[in-house]
């Protein structure tokens, strides 16, 4: 497993229910002092890893983490971009928000309940595929990450958009600035909102505000991911992280598992790790 710390900051939606490195690369949309502060490096990767490792040792697969203030990431396992699935829809649904007001109703159902029809909704009322994909791409780069969006129905019976590649660590940067894109509010308080029987991951953490996404990969084999934020009660400070996990049975429950699992391995790491000034 590889462990990164870095400041770069991303499949389909099914029909069904569907050695350490350290970069700095230029600053984000945000210039706070807060986000120049560098994190423990060696505590938190070290913690990072050992949680993935676990995770695998109880569950088989993979699994991986990220961990941004928008300026800085810490990473554990493979940050290979992997299908976006359902997490896709935060950056369409801001960008159909901006287009037509009008379209909050599908905001909520897609981000709340992850309703493939309001997303198909959304994502069509931002014009044809390659228009939608572009503004899309937009709201993305506002979030500091360069993330080429699918507009090419790739794998019959599911979206363009859900097979968008998203890697972890782009994915928890997108999260840490999310706050800071202009529109972001209306989404932000639906990800607060998160239908109950889809709170598992980083669902169970405090005052979280998140998106999740699952399908299966070509052979089968369910793949389930998360971003979002935590906020300390307490400080009132929020983090922004992502996780991608795939259990070795493929199934979706057991990688829901996982990914409790995991969130539960790391909640005592969150604290150490850099918090977000949006």
């Amino acid at each position: 497993m590889t462990v990164t710390i870095s400041s770069s900051a991303a499949a389909d939606i099914p029909h069904s229910t569907e050695a350490i490195e350290s970069t700095v690369e230029p600053e984000p949309i945000q210039t706070s002092e807060s986000a120049t502060t560098q994190p423990n490096v060696d505590d938190i990767s070290g913690q990072l890893q050992l949680a993935v490792d676990n995770a695998i040792s109880a569950y088989g697969g993979s699994a991986e983490i990220a961990f941004s203030d928008g300026y800085t990431s810490v990473t554990a396992g493979d940050m290979t971009p992997y299908a976006s699935w359902s997490t896709i829809k935060v950056p369409i649904a801001i960008a159909a928000l901006r287009n037509d007001p009008s379209q909050l109703a599908n905001v909520t159902a897609a981000i709340q309940w992850s309703d493939n029809a309001a997303a198909e909704t959304l994502w069509g009322s931002l014009g044809a595929p390659e228009e939608a994909g572009l503004v899309t791409e937009e709201v993305l780069a506002e979030g500091g990450v360069q993330v080429p969006v699918s507009t090419v129905v790739t794998r019959e019976g599911f979206s363009s958009f859900g097979q968008t590649m998203w890697a972890a660590s782009d994915q928890a940067r997108f999260a840490a600035n999310l706050a800071c894109i202009p529109g972001s509010e209306p989404i932000l308080q639906n990800m607060a909102q998160i239908e109950p029987s889809q709170s598992w991951g980083i669902g169970g953490l405090p005052q979280a505000q998140f998106k999740g996404g699952w399908g299966p990969e070509p052979n089968g084999s369910y793949s389930a991911r998360q971003f979002g934020l935590t906020t300390d009660p307490a400080t009132g400070q929020s983090r922004a992280l992502a996780i991608i996990v795939r259990s070795g049975s493929g199934n979706f429950n057991d990688a829901q598992m996982m990914a409790n699992a995991l969130i539960s391995e790391v909640q005592s790491v969150i604290p150490q790790s850099p918090p977000t000034s949006c």
